[in-house]
C-alpha cells in the first residue's frame, strides 16, 4: 500500500502546516537542550569526581611500582658487588629519586583521551549536502547568534551554551533547529516583504519536516545515553560518584604512603653509600 501524503490546495495551508512542524521542532529542541545540559552536568561531575581521581591513582601506582623495581634492582646489584664505587651507588640512587615522568608517555596518554567537548560531530551522517550546510551556517549567524548572545539578548546560558557548542562543532542538525526556532512563525510574506509562492511554501514545509526528523533522531540518541538513574535519581547518581571519589582518594593516600616509604629506603641506600657501608639492613 502506498503511503498517503496530505495534499495542500493553498499556500496558506502549506504555511500553517509548516508552522505546526516548527512547533514540533521547538518542543524537541527544548527537550534536547534540557537533556544535553543534564548530560553535560553528569559528564563534568564524573570527569571531576571519578576520571581525574582515577588517573591520579593510576599515576601514583605507576610511581610506586617503578620505585619498587628500582629499589630491588639497586639492592640486588649491591648484594652482588655490582658497583665499582660508593659514588656509583649514589649516582644511581639519585637518578631514581629525581626521575621525572616520561613526557612522551604523558603526551600520548592525554592525546588518547581528548575532552568530549573537543570532539567534532561526525560529518556525513546528517543527510545534508554542502549547499544546505552553507545555508544553515549563513542563517545561523544572521538569525540565531544575535538572539542568544549575552550582549544582544536575554537568552538563558543553557541555550547559549547549546548554540555555541553546536556552532563550534559544526553540528548542523542542532544549528538548523535553532534557526527554525528563532526565525519564528512563517507568514504569507518572507522577511523582505515579498509574497511567498506556493512552490516556495511547499519547499519550506519539506525542509522543516526533514529538519524535524533529524532532530528527533538526535533526541533519541541523547536519551539512549542518559541512564534511568540520571533521569529519575540524579541525587543518588551524584552521591555514588562522590562515594567513588572518596574510595579512590583513600587508595591514593595509601599509595602515597608506600611511595614515601620507598623513597625513604632509597635515601637510606644513598646515606649508606656515603658512609661506606653496604646499606642493606634487615627489615
Amino acid at each position: 500500500m502506498s503511503r498517503l501524503v496530505p495534499r495542500f490546495e493553498t499556500t496558506a495551508a502549506l504555511i500553517q502546516a509548516t508552522n505546526e512542524v516548527r512547533e514540533q521542532v521547538v518542543r524537541a529542541l527544548a527537550a534536547y537542550i534540557e537533556l544535553s545540559g543534564r548530560m553535560r552536568e553528569f559528564e563534568d561531575t564524573f570527569s571531576t569526581q571519578v576520571l581525574h581521581a582515577a588517573q591520579q591513582l593510576h599515576d601514583i601506582i605507576g610511581q610506586r611500582r617503578r620505585l619498587e623495581a628500582e629499589l630491588d634492582r639497586i639492592r640486588t646489584r649491591i648484594e652482588r658487588d655490582g658497583y665499582e664505587s660508593a659514588q656509583e651507588i649514589e649516582d644511581d640512587v639519585h637518578a631514581v629519586l629525581t626521575a621525572e615522568p616520561d613526557d612522551a608517555a604523558e603526551t600520548a596518554r592525554h592525546d588518547a583521551a581528548p575532552d568530549a567537548e573537543d570532539e567534532p560531530i561526525a560529518d556525513g551522517d546528517d543527510g545534508l549536502d554542502d549547499a544546505a550546510r552553507k545555508r544553515i551556517v549563513r542563517d545561523f549567524k544572521r538569525i540565531v547568534l544575535p538572539s542568544v548572545h549575552a550582549d544582544t539578548s536575554d537568552a538563558s546560558f543553557a541555550v547559549f551554551d547549546v548554540a555555541y557548542s553546536a556552532y563550534k562543532a559544526k553540528d548542523y542538525v542542532v544549528m538548523e533547529a535553532l534557526v527554525i526556532q528563532y526565525r519564528g512563525e512563517i507568514g504569507a510574506e518572507d522577511d523582505v516583504g515579498r509574497t511567498v509562492l506556493q512552490e516556495e511554501a511547499a519547499a519550506r514545509l519539506s525542509e522543516y519536516r526533514a529538519a524535524a526528523r533529524r532532530l528527533e533522531e538526535r533526541l533519541r540518541s541523547v536519551r539512549r545515553h542518559v541512564t534511568d538513574a540520571e533521569v529519575h535519581n540524579p541525587e543518588e547518581t551524584r552521591l555514588r560518584m562522590q562515594q567513588r571519589n572518596e574510595q579512590i582518594r583513600r587508595a591514593i593516600d595509601e599509595e602515597a604512603e608506600h611511595v614515601l616509604e620507598l623513597r625513604r629506603r632509597l635515601e637510606a641506600l644513598l646515606d649508606a653509600a656515603r658512609d661506606g657501608s653496604d646499606g642493606i639492613a634487615d627489615e
